[in-house]
């Protein structure tokens, strides 16, 4: 973390008393207008900087829980599919099978039985 001694405040505040065989009151004053727009750019980046640290704290928080939502997510999917087999892949005589079923469980219904009953 960066700590600066001086703000931009206090370099344009500060006063110098005038010595009679001293530097070009001028020239210090140009002078310290560069480092005064210098370190406004400084405390710029600096408050930025923070703000970034922020904001990424706060992703990495979300993408965090939302990486251990998936993980549960995808343990509950491969719990689901443990119980397939090889064997058990689709095919179209399954479909076909499915599709008689389905016409006899509402022929069954359309007579005004509940096929679950059956069961």
């Amino acid at each position: 973390m960066i700590k600066l001694n001086l703000t931009s405040e206090k370099v344009l505040n500060e006063e110098f008393k005038p010595v009679p065989h001293g530097y070009d009151p001028l020239m210090v004053d140009r002078f310290f207008d560069k480092m005064l727009e210098d370190y406004r750019i400084v405390e710029e980046n600096i408050l930025l900087s923070k703000q970034e640290y922020i904001d990424l704290l706060k992703k990495i928080e979300n993408l965090t829980k939302q990486s251990k939502d998936l993980e549960i997510q995808n343990s509950r999917l491969n719990s689901r599919l443990s119980n397939i087999k090889p064997t058990d892949l689709v095919t179209s005589d399954n479909v076909d099978l499915i599709k008689k079923v389905n016409a006899y469980e509402r022929y069954i219904y359309f007579l005004g039985h509940d096929p679950k009953e059956a069961l």
